[in-house]
């Protein structure tokens, strides 16, 4: 089930709080769930910005915070997107912390990168 989008002026542990739940009861791991909320949470800030260079320069932000995650969604039939919280590619080597929050750490394989 999709989450809604942070509301306007929401703090992102106020969004994070009721977004990671969600995801979980959607059949997702804890630390995938925040990989999602957060990528939501920061996607919403992105399309706010009018300035050009300063959204190339967010979403390149972005594209190199996320690398190697699958984000991933939940398909027609209630199934999520990937089994594996890694890109084809990548390997979970463990979590990280992202923003407060354990997410899977996904390096390139070897001589991928």
């Amino acid at each position: 089930m999709p989450v809604d989008k942070p509301k306007a002026g929401e703090s992102r542990d106020n969004y994070l709080n009721y977004c990671i739940p969600i995801e979980v009861s959607a059949g997702k791991e804890v630390d995938q769930a925040a990989a999602i909320c957060n990528s939501y949470y920061d996607k919403d800030k992105m399309s706010k910005i009018k300035d050009t260079t300063s959204k190339v320069m967010a979403k390149v932000a972005y594209d190199t915070k996320y690398k190697g995650i699958h984000l991933g969604q939940i398909l027609p039939n209630g199934e999520y997107e990937f089994e594996d919280p890694c890109w084809d590619g990548y390997t979970q080597y463990g979590t990280k912390d992202m923003d407060g929050r354990e997410v899977p750490n996904c390096i390139p394989d070897e001589g991928e990168e």
